[in-house]
């Protein structure tokens, strides 16, 4: 069976892209550098892996195999959960605030693992509104996005200082969860198989319109950087909305094919294996976050070839 290999290595570029973004990659050199990245480019790389596995959802839901998929995201998860228990896992004392937070990371995820569980929630609300006609499915997709676009500036901004809404609006997993950033690009990436929109899509028209979601991108991202009243970083932009689909869409539309899944499992294994990497090397290291992210990015391939052996054996871990 023949792959899309120009997705596998948009996939490795993604993966890059996260170790990046949680190592504060330019943070030494700029601010403004390491803000236009960490917090602006940077930030396509997950709603692109969501984009790119709602687009394979859509054959897996038309053979009714749904609940495969399922158990297979969720034994991944489990797994990588396990893995890292080390970091978010202790014997819980009484205290409703040491008990809520365990359920939290258990329902949420550790650190980057809330990508997975928010790609889980994902396809169980697409599969309870898929029913819906055309024009209601896609309008579920743009509200959810909207409200966690608007939660995540109003907190940015905290337009509600003081108050209960100012500080939940300031939790990252109040607007970067399933409902409001995870559902929104996978459904996106299943409306894109379904209509066969990357085939009626040129090549040249992706790579416009690539190139001005990019400039949005920048824009929206710099705007924010200089802005007094502004605290905190962004996982939901506007412009990532309009970008990331037809990032997908051109490389999709560049379709380099092969039939190796190493570079695929490199991906995977990278994005799984870096947040382990990172601790370690800043708890034995000095390394600044330049370095620290190209060291992290080597270290996590060697580290991958080791998990794509141990995958051939053990076939959950990827």
């Amino acid at each position: 069976m023949h792959r899309n290999i120009s997705l596998d290595v948009l996939k490795l570029f993604m993966a890059f892209m996260v170790v990046g973004l949680h190592a504060e990659f330019l943070s030494e050199y700029s601010s403004l550098g390491s803000y236009l990245s960490v917090n602006g480019l940077f930030r396509i790389a997950v709603p692109v892996f969501l984009v790119i596995n709602g687009f394979y959802f859509y054959p897996v839901l038309a053979r009714n195999f749904q609940i495969d998929w399922l158990k297979r995201v969720f034994v991944l998860y489990v797994f990588w959960m396990l893995f890292y228990s080390y970091f978010w896992f202790s014997v819980p004392n009484l205290s409703f605030t040491v008990i809520a937070k365990l359920v939290r990371n258990i329902v949420i995820g550790y650190h980057h693992l809330w990508y997975l569980s928010g790609m889980l929630g994902a396809a169980v609300l697409l599969l309870i509104f898929k029913r819906l006609s055309s024009f209601l499915f896609i309008s579920t997709v743009l509200v959810s996005a909207t409200i966690g676009i608007a939660i995540q500036y109003l907190g940015n901004y905290h337009y509600f200082e003081s108050s209960i809404l100012d500080k939940l609006f300031n939790i990252n997993w109040f607007h970067r969860n399933a409902l409001l950033f995870s559902y929104p690009f996978f459904c996106i990436g299943y409306l894109i198989n379904k209509h066969s929109i990357h085939e009626r899509l040129s090549l040249t028209r992706a790579v416009v319109i690539t190139a001005i979601g990019s400039i949005l991108l920048l824009f929206e991202s710099s705007f924010n950087f200089y802005q007094k009243n502004r605290e905190g970083g962004f996982d939901n932009y506007l412009s990532l909305l309009f970008l990331c689909p037809f990032i997908f869409i051109l490389f999709a539309k560049i379709d380099i094919k092969g039939k190796s899944k190493n570079i695929a499992l490199y991906s995977s294994a990278i994005f799984f294996i870096h947040s382990f990497i990172l601790s370690m090397l800043r708890k034995f290291s000095d390394l600044e976050p330049t370095m620290l992210t190209f060291s992290c990015i080597l270290f996590s391939i060697v580290a991958s070839y080791f998990i794509i052996e141990a995958n051939k054996r053990v076939r959950f871990i990827l």
